[in-house]
């Protein structure tokens, strides 16, 4: 039955017959996991799987392809339903190996230690990094961060970002300046939105570049 939930061609009435022959054991977990994420599962059938999942399980499911978006709606409502009882360790865990739609989720989650996790996960790329400086869960710490992380503090689109979001750390914004190039920071200067003290760094850098040629 195993091999069965895991080759894509099986059919649905055959998903349906080891659904039914399985939904009493305790020890069919490969089996709920195979028919969670198989593309012919029928969806009444896939939601009924998904609450025998565990949260790593379950985010295996958003990464799947052949799930439909709908089937993981309703898996990020449970995620954050199972998550709410979660203890420290586990939340770095999840941090470490969540998908990206649920980075601004974790993002505002009273836990130590989660945005620097978050920076390492292996599906954090710099247009989702850029995505989430501007997003509602931003933060000023968490410009911190990025700022002070190896991996991203030199991205110039990172640090664009950084410069134009209202809610970073105003040194923080004022650092990523310097990564600019002239024509960005003749930009910056032209969005009378900013802060002034970023307006009158970027005028700086811009006459100080002048300076060396």
């Amino acid at each position: 039955m195993r091999r069965l939930v895991l080759n894509p061609a099986t059919s649905t009435s055959i998903l349906e017959e080891i659904f039914e022959k399985n939904r009493q054991e305790t020890h069919a977990h490969a089996i709920w996991v195979g028919l969670a994420i198989h593309p012919r599962t029928p969806e009444v059938l896939r939601e009924a799987v998904f609450p025998h999942l565990f949260w790593r399980d379950l985010l295996k499911v958003l990464n799947c392809p052949a799930v439909p978006e709908r089937a993981k709606k309703k898996v990020v409502e449970l995620l954050q339903r199972r998550m709410e009882r979660a203890a420290t360790g586990e939340w770095k865990a999840f941090a470490r190996a969540c998908a990206p739609r649920l980075f601004p989720w974790v993002m505002k989650q009273d836990e130590p230690g989660l945005f620097g996790i978050l920076l390492e996960n292996p599906r954090m790329t710099e247009t989702a990094l850029v995505r989430l400086i501007h997003s509602p869960a931003m933060t000023p710490e968490f410009s911190v961060q990025i700022v002070d992380n190896r991996l991203w503090q030199n991205r110039r689109s990172v640090r664009k970002a950084l410069v134009y979001s209202k809610k970073s750390d105003l040194t923080t914004a004022l650092v990523s300046l310097k990564g600019l190039t002239k024509p960005e920071l003749k930009e910056v200067m032209s969005t009378f939105t900013l802060h002034p003290l970023i307006l009158m760094s970027a005028k700086a850098l811009i006459s100080e570049k002048d300076g060396r040629k």
